[in-house]
């Protein structure tokens, strides 16, 4: 979810940012312009995860906001957003 906490009327560039966790294999990635109207608090963003089989550990990746006239990443600590993928495939035992 983005927020706009001015709730004036703007336009801000959302996109991920690879960490440990790779777009295209871990994730798919986002690069989109969302507009908010004048009074508009929040606009939700989603993000599909890729899962597979196969046991990995906890990957990271970051959601960051840009301004959309010159790119530039907008300031201030609640413009990045760090998300962790939770692997949920347990490793295998063996017994003998």
């Amino acid at each position: 979810m983005v927020l706009n906490k001015k709730r004036v009327a703007c336009r801000v560039r959302v996109k991920t940012i690879d960490a440990e966790a790779k777009a295209g294999h871990d994730y798919h990635s986002y690069d989109e312009v969302i507009n908010f109207q004048n009074g508009e608090a929040k606009k939700f963003v989603e993000i599909k995860i890729i899962d597979d089989d196969n046991w990995e550990p906890d990957k990271d990746f970051f959601i960051q906001l840009f301004s959309h006239d010159n790119n530039d990443q907008l300031p201030g600590q609640d413009t990045r957003c760090c998300v962790t993928i939770i692997d949920d495939d347990k490793p295998g035992n063996i017994y003998f």
